[in-house]
């Protein structure tokens, strides 16, 4: 693999964690997904078969190892939002319908702009990673695989 193969590839990563995002959207604006869309452990997303496989010819650079957490996180908090938005209103004596309805649309609420905060620590980390292997002569780069 060149240089220049590695940035595709992690390019076309980004474009999954993209396209993963407008998902968790969709879920918060009540669009209900196909099963293919539905929450996956952070090994199975197109971004983590790529960062859990191909991408481990990098793990000895830091900022490499910097997006596995972000990474994981956005996953349990989009497991959340999916749970969240499943669930059945609950109502009873004390509790209207309205006031349930209000407190589910809160929690996917503060779900999604945790989602947002950390999809966004995510991108910077991949676009730091992308420096330093742009930055990496090509012969310490052939050196890696």
């Amino acid at each position: 693999m060149t240089k220049q193969e590695a940035i595709e590839q992690l390019r076309k990563a980004k474009l999954g964690h993209k396209k993963w995002i407008s998902y968790a959207k969709a879920i918060h604006m009540g669009i209900p997904l196909k099963n293919e869309s539905l929450p996956v452990i952070e090994t199975e997303c197109d971004f983590g078969k790529w960062y859990y496989r191909d991408g481990q010819i990098f793990s000895n650079f830091e900022s490499f190892r910097s997006i596995e957490e972000p990474h994981g996180i956005l996953h349990n908090t989009y497991m959340k939002m999916y749970k969240t938005m499943e669930e059945p209103i609950q109502t009873g004596l004390f509790v209207s319908k309205s006031k349930a309805e209000r407190k589910k649309a809160e929690q996917m609420n503060e779900l999604m702009d945790k989602l947002i905060q950390i999809s966004e620590i995510l991108i910077n980390n991949l676009n730091r990673f992308e420096m330093d292997i742009r930055e990496l002569p090509e012969s310490e780069f052939q050196q890696l695989q």
